[in-house]
């Protein structure tokens, strides 16, 4: 009974770990993908892809959920409370203030944003945080 209990959970390793999320080739996991280029960033190409990935599909910040009453699905949405975006003052934005560190995330979970993301989305809110 032993022998067909181990092949069973042998099998049930092997399925848990080939179905597991993984990094491709390059060490790239999901939202990683998303590159900020230095100026004229796009609300369309680059920072709404990036909340997609990252942000507002995970239960945390899309519609249904709302975590801290923030959307992060739409301009909109994003736009609809005042001070979370200061168009043209990224440094006095609170969504800038959260995802920097400068003020803690209400609940513990790491903010998965790289360097050129977290660049990209302050050089969007200084050019004036447009739905281009």
């Amino acid at each position: 009974m032993k022998k067909p209990l181990g092949i069973l959970l042998a099998f049930l390793t092997v399925m848990f770990i080939a179905t597991m999320p993984s990094c491709d080739d390059e060490g790239l996991g999901p939202g990683d993908e998303v590159v900020f280029p230095e100026e004229n960033v796009s609300y369309a190409e680059h920072v709404q892809p990036y909340f997609n990935l990252r942000c507002a599909n995970y239960g945390c910040h899309e519609d249904q959920t709302r975590a801290g009453n923030l959307s992060l699905t739409s301009y909109n949405a994003l736009t609809e409370r005042p001070g979370i975006i200061i168009a043209g003052d990224a440094a006095s934005s609170l969504l800038m203030q959260k995802i920097d560190g400068r003020l803690p995330h209400p609940i513990d979970v790491p903010i998965l944003i790289n360097e050129n993301q977290l660049e990209g989305i302050r050089t969007w809110i200084n050019e004036g945080a447009k739905n281009n």
